[in-house]
């Protein structure tokens, strides 16, 4: 019989990992909640000509990395490989997009491309969108969030930060650009050489160390933006300077999907060679233009919830839990220790309740309370079940008590640290 596997690059999230995934999401959601976003929730399938036009022809995504099919009606679809398009695409389908909309998102999203280490096929991101505010103020309150989310977590990631001024200011560039480029043409491998020819600013941030030294004698997108697009991005350094939020104004940065323009920005783990990106975003006040002809502010920011975690090393302790094992003497009693299950579950929403299902003997019991790491052991029998009482058990001091089923809640609360 054939041994089935998960798909190459689509990996199994395991219950000892799930609570770090969950835990994590949990964080990012309560902060997000504070600055007034609220969560919006968009089809893992889209047309696949909604990413066509957002994200831009020439991108290795839309070439390489998409999963697109089509179905029997010939229309191509194709599963989601961001987010932001999305987000978008739902805000103008349902007519919310002529006002001010703060949105996040959570959950998987799709790219054929190679797997490696914090990098699969299918992956998970938390993002945020804050549509509908042209001013400097809108990139600060995202900054801002993520650097509570960083402070909530205690971790301190580097923000690297730039602009790429307006439209009309990076096709002036990329001219610039495909200027100082075209003299290097033959140090350029084929897959650089497209680069050059489909989109010049996606060599800015190559990773063939062959090309850095070419890379650092280009000429800087600064240099070549509007005044508005200068008093913009200044206007952003100087209250993040004053809200004494660090980072490194990075010339070369730059986005390869055609709907970015002014801030762009990513948070760094510098801890590894490779430096991997946790964290990205910026202002993309054209995309809705594309997609309604309507010139709409917007901006936004995406996380990877798999490259935060590991760069976290997975250290993320939930809220305290106690585990309860409710031991049954007799099936007779099952009813009755279903009854106690669900009070103590009421108690507090960091009890969790294991029930037996097997009526053996109570030494084999408490073996699988101590399997299943129980902190107390909840006895029934005959006698407890006449009486309206329980037997509850500390597993670790052995201590043991009789129990009135009225009195379960100020017992625990009394006797137990349930976190709140």
């Amino acid at each position: 019989m054939k041994k089935f596997q998960s798909v190459r690059g689509m990996k199994d999230i395991l219950p000892n990992e799930s609570r770090f995934f969950r835990n994590l999401e949990n964080v990012l959601i309560s902060a997000a909640n504070q600055f007034g976003f609220k969560e919006i929730k968009t089809p893992i399938l889209e047309d696949t000509n909604l990413f066509i036009k957002s994200i831009g022809d020439g991108t290795d995504i839309i070439e390489k990395e998409m999963y697109t099919f089509v179905d029997a009606k010939n229309n191509s679809f194709s599963m989601r490989p961001e987010g932001t398009a999305s987000c978008a695409r739902a805000l103008v389908e349902h007519g919310l997009n002529d006002s001010i909309n703060k949105v996040w998102y959570s959950g998987p999203f799709f790219r054929h491309e190679r797997p490696q280490k914090g990098r699969y096929r299918q992956f998970h991101q938390f993002g945020a969108e804050f549509i509908g505010v042209e001013s400097y103020e809108a990139d600060v309150e995202m900054i801002s969030l993520i650097n509570f989310i960083w402070k909530s977590l205690d971790v301190d990631p580097v923000l690297k930060i730039n602009t790429i001024g307006d439209i009309q200011d990076r096709k002036k560039y990329i001219l610039v650009l495909l200027d100082y480029f075209s003299k290097y043409k033959h140090d350029f491998n084929e897959a650089e050489k497209n680069k050059l020819k489909v989109n010049p600013l996606r060599l800015l941030d190559s990773k063939n160390k062959n090309i850095n030294e070419i890379i650092a004698q280009a000429p800087k997108i600064t240099d070549h933006i509007s005044m508005e697009s200068k008093l913009h991005f200044d206007s952003i350094l100087s209250i993040l300077d004053k809200k004494n939020i660090k980072y490194e104004q990075d010339d070369k940065l730059v986005r390869g999907l055609d709907y970015y323009n002014r801030t762009v920005f990513e948070y760094i783990d510098k801890n590894h060679e490779s430096q991997n990106t946790i964290c990205a975003g910026g202002r993309y006040d054209f995309l809705f233009e594309n997609l309604c002809d309507k010139n709409i502010p917007a901006l936004g920011f995406a996380i990877g919830i798999e490259r935060l975690l590991e760069y976290m090393n997975y250290n993320l302790e939930s809220e305290k839990s106690n585990i309860f094992y409710i031991a049954v003497m007799n099936e007779d009693n099952y009813l009755y220790s279903q009854n106690i299950a669900n009070i103590i579950r009421k108690i507090s929403k960091n009890y969790i309740v294991s029930n037996s299902y097997s009526y053996v003997n109570l030494k084999a019991q408490l073996k699988k309370a101590n399997k299943l790491s129980a902190d107390y052991c909840v006895i029934i029998g005959d006698e407890e079940c006449s009486n309206n009482t329980c037997q509850i058990k500390n597993m670790d001091s052995g201590y043991q008590d009789a129990v009135d089923l009225d009195n379960i809640e100020t017992y625990l609360k009394s006797n137990i640290d349930d976190g709140n």
